[in-house]
């Protein structure tokens, strides 16, 4: 069965492995199995791979923090209250990424896996290989 990038997603959203759909994969809230002891598959591809979940991470972490802010002044306008607004955004600025480390970084594999694909040699158990990676090496040994 070919995994399509909404698999994949959905996977990463619930914090799964998105090769083979495995839980549990961080021991602590931020502290990330190397590799899923399940399939095998290596999570950190590439050096600096993470950089993409931090960088998901604190969009995400802004986005929320101006929204907030926004439905804020406008629900209390014309006198919105200036130290509510310092703490409802400190609050959402420091809380978020804390809370959304982990979906972050699932996340983040699951878009790097639909962006490149997985490779032979990856070191992924072959019954969790993607079916088109296999039908390609099948093409290419005839």
């Amino acid at each position: 069965m070919a995994l399509t990038t909404g698999t994949l997603l959905k996977r990463g959203f619930r914090r799964r492995c998105a090769v083979c759909g495995q839980k549990k994969l961080f021991r602590r809230w931020v502290i990330m199995a190397e590799q899923c002891p399940r399939c095998g598959f290596r999570f950190q591809r590439a050096p600096g791979q993470w950089l993409g979940s931090w960088f998901l991470n604190i969009c995400l972490a802004q986005m929320l923090v101006i929204l907030l802010i926004i439905g804020d002044v406008v629900a209390t306008y014309p006198h919105p209250d200036a130290l509510r607004l310092l703490v409802i955004g400190g609050l959402a600025t420091v809380a978020f990424p804390v809370w959304f480390f982990p979906y972050s970084r699932t996340i983040w594999v699951a878009i790097d896996l639909a962006m490149t694909p997985l490779e032979f040699g990856e070191g992924v158990d072959p019954q969790w290989e993607l079916e088109r990676d296999l039908a390609r090496l099948i093409e290419e040994q005839q």
